[in-house]
């Protein structure tokens, strides 16, 4: 294609509706309209039909859709159940990314069943983060509420891990993480707001919600492997399901040190919206974890 044609091409190209940010519903209906559209046309005129369903296609291609407000359409009239089929898991849920069809690990908010965390069998499938902890003796009941809460000891040897994580040189520790070679490790960072991309050999790997949410989560692999029983017996997924839930019991923040708030938010993805309890850094608005409410 000439390149002249190919600029005035990119330039009606829309980001937050192509590419990673696709929504695969409003995909599906729009190439639908367009088909009719263009099997209308083609009763009149046939070689209309082709024409139209060819720049129909390329508006889709590069807009996202075809009919005005199509996303907005999308997430009202479709139903929840549906678009969450169709839905990108959010950037960073911890360890969430699928790498050659085989998930590297599951987010947090995922890991809800009531296996034996030291049943063989139960670790075939996922595991119960909180149940877990509690039996390995990294949380216990809080001595003044209806809730859990962390170990003294526990904290105070998270809290070290997390600091020696600042410290480290952050490639190789994912690498470890991920039972990957460091040279087929990249890790993204920027300022503490931004999400946290890992490719491995090229593709993307996992996501966390920042970097402050990856420095708790290779520092609390350290503690819980000295802690859970069995720990290397646990495939990645669930190691990720372990740490994620620790994660929920972060008091202050891992980069910044300040104090830490928990917040119900409305978050909009390419598909749907919906609400999600969030855990963020007050002084440097980090986000250290998101949990689908």
């Amino acid at each position: 294609m000439h390149p002249t044609i190919t600029r005035a091409l990119e330039r009606l190209r829309q980001p937050a509706y192509t590419g990673e940010n696709r929504c695969v519903p409003c995909t599906a209906v729009n190439l639908v309209i367009a088909a009719v559209l263009a099997v209308g046309a083609g009763v009149f005129f046939p070689p209309a039909g082709g024409l139209v369903f060819l720049v129909s296609v390329l508006a889709i291609y590069f807009r996202g859709y075809l009919v005005p407000g199509t996303p907005t359409l999308t997430k009202r009239y479709f139903p929840d159940w549906l678009l969450a089929k169709f839905d990108k898991a959010p950037e960073g849920y911890g360890l969430e990314t699928e790498v050659d069809g085989e998930g590297l690990a599951a987010s947090a908010d995922e890991a809800a069943t009531d296996q034996d965390p030291d049943s063989t069998h139960g670790r075939e499938r996922r595991v119960s983060p909180e149940q877990a902890l509690l039996s390995a003796g990294v949380v216990e009941p809080c001595a003044d509420e209806d809730d859990l809460c962390l170990v003294a000891d526990v904290r105070e040897a998270w809290r070290a891990a997390m600091d020696d994580v600042i410290e480290g040189r952050r490639r190789q520790q994912v690498a470890h993480l991920l039972d990957a070679d460091a040279e087929t490790v990249a890790v993204n960072t920027g300022k503490p707001t931004d999400h946290v991309v890992v490719r491995l050999e090229g593709r993307v790997a996992a996501r966390w919600e920042s970097e402050g949410a990856l420095i708790a989560d290779i520092a609390g692999m350290d503690v819980l492997a000295e802690r859970v029983p069995d720990w290397e017996t646990y495939p990645i997924e669930q190691r990720s399901q372990l740490a994620g839930g620790l994660r929920a019991f972060l008091e202050q923040c891992p980069t910044c040190g300040g104090a830490i708030s928990i917040d119900a938010e409305t978050v909009e993805s390419c598909c749907r919206s919906y609400e999600v309890y969030a855990i963020t850094c007050n002084d440097c608005d980090a986000r250290l974890l998101e949990v689908d409410a």
